[in-house]
């Protein structure tokens, strides 16, 4: 049964990866600096003869010049595509690694550009003292930094440890993109503290009603604040525009059935948004086929892309997020928890799954604390070395400014803790809350047999990591007796409607039962295409305040830091019952 729903999913992904494939069978070839060079209005360009197989985003990295750069200087000839044999116009800038970082004569005639213009000719380069005058001089209130490819504006904030609006307003940038070797006046501390506090006094400048006013002043155009909106926001087109990125496996002899259901999923999912009305260009790409994921991070790829799912590992994610930040292009991380890593620095990363940290956080919160008078809180724990989940329960507490009593014993002093429980910890007049801080089988079955046994006596709720649902040792009965808590990453309500059509929908489709992998991919497809109809291009603004429950999952997203991408908080929170069932919160 399981081998013909890989069968059926595999004929469904061979038809959509096809575009995809047609790119994946080479690697890219070197590239190496051209001696040829150009004058062209005034600037200075190498002309890169494209050699078959070589790639926009490797001749960009050699040259150490961003694709926007490239393509800027060559609008004409790349409207059609990279070509091999075409001539390239590239940037100049200091190329790291070359004893050449000026352009000197080559004496050779440059060949006919992309794009001839009448002026263009090969001409001696200025002495370099002439283009040194040009650049930025020390002044005692900044420091002078050329800006790496690698490098964004935010991450060179952070770098100087200074705000991004005093780099805008210092150097009158028109947008945040920077190009590589731009140079940029960072201020420093003390015209800082000057920069920041007129940024302030614009924003906390109020008309008191019946106060005379000043006439207000002229600003040009390239005096303008800096408005993230205006260069970020671009309504919904009515066709979405998304990539998959997978480990598909797909020329295998053993595919990757996990990614497959994943891929099944979102087949189920496209169905319902274009029966809502949504066109979709879906564009799937196995990344088994490439040795090197940056080689995807071309504009001919993924520039046109609304949104990216895909890769999951956190290494491969990495490869791409740089090119996606430049972009702007949303990049979710579909499975992999430590991808959430990538987050702090990376604005364009939105993390799917959520933590263990969070998930741990959202128990603490499940608790409703309301004061010491009315709660008691008590964490249980085995007096080996099994710490790891009590000191993640020991810091979302201390977190929540909750305080608690820690009872720690080993194992074979399981028999007489009840009485040492009903002695010293529990109270009779309160709620006892009692977390299990425990991963191991045979502590946690023990620990909350004896609390199950002294329920009858005290008001009593457990808590406890996710692995304890899928133990065996530990019966429902218990669960049922202390209303067990667990708040999941990850949970299927199969009573909900919309999850029963799903089920159906997917058996009569793939003959077989939806797993955890197919029911992500129908949940990340739905959520991420409903907030780009809702809030367009730019919808990434907007995630904060865009909820949903979803079959599998729950979305609230929140953003880590001013300079990072976001992280799901939202987790299924359920309490076992004492009628035998299971309430979904």
């Amino acid at each position: 049964m399981k081998r013909l729903t890989i069968v059926l999913a595999l004929m469904l992904a061979f038809s959509a990866l096809s575009v995809a494939q047609n790119n994946s069978s080479y690697e890219a070839v070197p590239v190496e600096i051209s001696s040829v060079r150009a004058e062209r209005d005034g600037a200075w360009f190498y002309v890169h003869k494209v050699l078959p197989r070589q790639t926009l985003y490797s001749i960009c990295r050699a040259y150490d010049v961003t694709q926007q750069e490239v393509y800027d200087a060559n609008r004409a000839g790349l409207e059609t595509g990279l070509k091999a044999g075409m001539d390239l116009y590239i940037p100049f800038h200091e190329i790291i690694g070359h004893e050449t970082t000026e352009p000197q004569p080559s004496g050779e005639t440059a060949p006919a550009p992309a794009e001839p213009k009448p002026e263009t000719q090969v001409q001696q380069q200025p002495e370099p003292q002439a283009q040194l005058q040009s650049e930025p001089q020390p002044d005692p209130g900044y420091t002078v930094h050329r800006v790496k490819w690698y490098e964004t504006l935010y991450s060179i904030a952070r770098k100087y440890d200074v705000a991004p609006e005093s780099i805008i307003r210092a150097n009158h940038l028109p947008r945040v993109d920077l190009r590589t070797g731009q140079m940029l006046k960072i201020p420093t501390e003390n015209y800082q503290y000057a920069v920041e506090k007129q940024v302030n006094d614009d924003f906390a400048e109020q008309v008191v009603p019946g106060e005379p006013t000043e006439e207000p002043l002229m600003v040009t155009e390239e005096e303008q604040p800096f408005d993230e909106d205006q260069f970020i926001f671009e309504p919904f087109s009515g066709k979405a525009k998304i990539a998959l990125l997978l480990p598909f496996k797909s020329r295998s002899s053993s595919p990757a059935s996990n990614y497959l259901d994943f891929y099944s999923g979102v087949l189920l999912a496209l169905e319902k948004i274009k029966a809502d009305g949504t066109d979709v260009d879906l564009k799937v790409i196995d990344i088994s086929d490439y040795n090197d994921l940056g080689t995807l991070a071309t504009d001919e790829i993924l520039g046109d892309r609304d949104f990216v799912i895909g890769p999951v590992m956190s290494a491969d994610i990495a490869k791409l997020v740089y090119y996606c930040n430049l972009r702007r292009i949303p990049l979710i991380s579909p499975m992999d928890q430590q991808a959430e890593r990538l987050a702090a620095d990376n604005p364009s990363l939105i993390q799917a799954p959520v933590s263990a940290e969070n998930q741990i956080a959202r128990l603490v919160q499940s608790m409703g604390y309301r004061s010491s008078s009315q709660d008691n809180v008590i964490v249980i724990r085995e007096s080996s070395n099994d710490t790891t989940y009590f000191r993640q329960v020991e810091k979302a507490l201390n977190k929540a400014g909750i305080p608690y009593r820690a009872l720690s014993y080993g194992i074979l002093e399981g028999r007489r803790i009840d009485a040492t429980l009903s002695s010293t910890y529990l109270s009779s007049n309160k709620a006892n809350h009692i977390i299990i801080a425990s991963e191991k089988e045979s502590f946690a079955s023990d620990a909350i047999r004896n609390i199950s046994l002294l329920s009858t006596r005290y008001d009593i709720v457990g808590y406890g990591s996710n692995r304890l649902r899928n133990f065996e040792t530990i019966e429902l009965e218990a669960y049922q007796n202390v209303s067990m808590h667990f708040s999941l990453g990850y949970y299927v309500d199969y009573s909900r409607a919309d999850v029963r059509d799903f089920v159906y929908k997917y058996r009569a489709l793939f003959n077989t039962e939806p797993g955890a992998y197919a029911f992500q991919g129908y949940d990340l497809m739905n959520y991420f295409t409903a907030a780009l109809r809702k809030f367009g291009k730019g919808f990434t603004r907007s995630l904060e305040s865009f909820d949903m429950s979803l079959l599998q999952s729950n979305m609230h997203l929140e953003r880590v830091s001013p300079f990072g991408g976001y992280v799901n908080k939202a987790t299924k929170d359920i309490v076992y019952l004492d009628d035998y069932s299971i309430a979904c919160e």
